[in-house]
């Protein structure tokens, strides 16, 4: 077979590929899924997926920003919420545009069956998925805790704040099924989404000034000043 009929010829082939692996990564996870499953289910032939993805790695690590791309709403780390110059606007329009991208319903829910099992079996990605999606996020919410206080956290309260912000947020799509039951509903709305953006940006900050009116310890005061 020539190298011409090798070659894919429009991006469609991309697109099935990524929604097939999505789907068989999602059930299989990344050690078990195989590339010729995800290229029967894409109706692809596996010189596809080299020629667009290069490896099975590679393949996983794009799949999981395909499904993280299937929103309606920008990434928190791509809207300007130091715009205003208020702190306490900023933490609330980070956090409820988290809120938004997390819970919108166009997204897949085969990419969150991925990034679960990405908990518990890490896949050879992990690291630069964190490079790539994570680290933007988290470094866009430091610099928006940075202006909230008088006082500059140490790298370890930092980590601690982001940690609680990301659970908070994190709790309305893990426990949906419980939290939607609770409230009698079949879906978040925009309302919904409001009052919890609201909750967690009072109740974050609450515990944001309260870390920063405690004395630091010398380690917290060495690691600020380094």
């Amino acid at each position: 077979m020539s190298k011409s009929a090798e070659k894919p010829q429009d991006d469609s082939t991309k697109n099935r590929l990524l929604l097939a692996a999505g789907e068989v990564f999602a059930l299989h996870g990344f050690h078990r899924a195989t590339i010729q499953t995800i290229c029967e289910k894409a109706s692809a032939n596996i010189a596809a997926v080299n020629y667009y993805f290069a490896s099975k790695e590679n393949l996983y690590l794009e799949t999981l920003k395909f499904g993280r791309r299937l929103s309606r709403h920008l990434m928190p780390e791509d809207v300007d919420h130091l715009a205003s110059g208020d702190p306490l606007v900023a933490l609330r329009s980070f956090v409820r545009s988290s809120l938004e991208s997390l819970l919108d319903e166009n997204r897949p829910e085969w990419y969150f069956r991925m990034l679960s099992l990405e908990q518990f079996e890490p896949s050879p990605a992990l690291e630069r998925y964190i490079h790539d999606v994570i680290e933007p996020w988290r470094s866009r919410l430091i610099a928006v805790i940075e202006l909230l206080g008088d006082r500059k956290l140490s790298p370890g309260e930092l980590n601690l704040v982001v940690s609680s912000i990301a659970g908070q947020c994190q709790y309305y799509l893990r426990c949906r099924a419980v939290v939607l039951k609770m409230r009698g509903t079949g879906g978040y709305c925009a309302a919904d989404i409001d009052e919890i953006a609201d909750h967690i940006t009072t109740f974050s900050l609450g515990g944001i000034r309260a870390i920063m009116q405690r004395p630091m310890t010398g380690v917290d005061k060495q690691n600020v000043e380094m």
